[in-house]
């Protein structure tokens, strides 16, 4: 894409974590904020004008959704054409964003997910969630107060009307039962910003793949999903050629033909390849390990993507 979990890479190390409930219970510390939703809708409702959602959506944004303003460049103007270029979508999907506070299904896979990821890596934390709507520009992202959701592209169903998107927005909208793997995802950056140095400096190609495509990996070890399964259908077939690709530019800090990359999405070339490259890499080293939970902790904990990269053995042949 970008792709729906485009990031600035450098993360805040200092998440804030929940404390309610039982403080051995990750499930129980689990905090979702919805509040913003709502205040969406009133702006919808009071005209749906740049000033109308200044006042009464941007101006008392939560604490995320303030960050998540400034990270995404978030207007009045940009949010009020939004809406009127997409009239019908959001008008379909405005009952599921609302619904969001009341899915118990939804949170209580996500609290379980947390719960999961503790066993896996009994370092984690429990980011809060909170879920905005913002403009089409990231599903999911990781800021300093937690995990950023937007909304907007995860409250579709069977009815909802796609005509109106463009390719990118129609191709990433997703039934709000998708939140649990995309939480799981940034929840896996989470834990990356906290003692994996590597996520404060990665520059390259492989760096940024290896973060990215271990982020899908592990979500999907907690989760039993991952958000690019259809770049995967894509490459699996492919997959020794894309590595001779990639091998030649993974050294590079252009990440142009990688990652963030599905606007320019081709037939013979997805975007987000570097998801898959870097995917690949982790499992091919969590395989190969003897010590699983070791091998987790070196996944999420590494600080040298080429020396991840030699130990996994990773290389597909054709």
């Amino acid at each position: 894409m970008p792709n729906v979990t485009r990031r600035l890479i450098v993360v805040a190390s200092a998440f804030v974590l929940t404390a309610c409930g039982d403080s051995t219970s990750p499930a129980a510390r689990a905090e979702f904020v919805v509040e913003d939703i709502a205040r969406f809708w009133q702006a919808v409702d009071a005209g749906g004008n740049a000033d109308d959602f200044q006042t009464r959506y941007l101006a008392p944004a939560s604490g995320a959704l303030k960050q998540f303003i400034v990270s995404r460049t978030i207007t009045g103007s940009s949010l009020s054409q939004m809406i009127r270029t997409y009239p019908r979508y959001f008008a379909a999907i405005r009952a599921n964003t609302l619904a969001l506070s009341a899915s118990v299904p939804t949170l209580t896979t996500v609290s379980a997910n947390y719960a999961r990821m503790q066993q896996l890596y009994p370092k984690a934390v429990t980011p809060r969630v909170t879920f905005v709507i913002g403009r089409f520009s990231t599903g999911g992202t990781v800021l300093s107060d937690g995990i950023v959701v937007s909304a907007e592209f995860y409250s579709s169903d069977a009815t909802t009307p796609l005509d109106e998107l463009n390719a990118f927005a129609r191709a990433n909208v997703k039934p709000a039962s998708a939140l649990a793997t995309i939480i799981a995802h940034e929840n896996a950056h989470v834990q990356q910003g906290r003692f994996g140095l590597l996520q404060r400096s990665a520059r390259t190609v492989l760096e940024i793949s290896l973060l990215e495509g271990s982020a899908d990996f592990i979500g999907e070890l907690v989760s039993g999903s991952h958000i690019n399964q259809h770049i995967h259908a894509w490459a699996l077939p492919r997959e020794a050629a894309i590595w001779q690709a990639f091998k030649a530019d993974m050294n590079s800090t252009d990440l142009s033909r990688w990652l963030y990359n599905q606007q320019a999405s081709t037939p013979d070339w997805p975007g987000d390849l570097g998801y898959f490259v870097g995917y690949r890499i982790a499992k091919a080293y969590y395989d190969r390990a003897t010590d699983k939970a070791a091998a987790i902790r070196g996944i999420i904990e590494t600080r040298d993507a080429t020396v991840l990269l030699e130990a996994s053995g990773y290389a597909p042949v054709s």
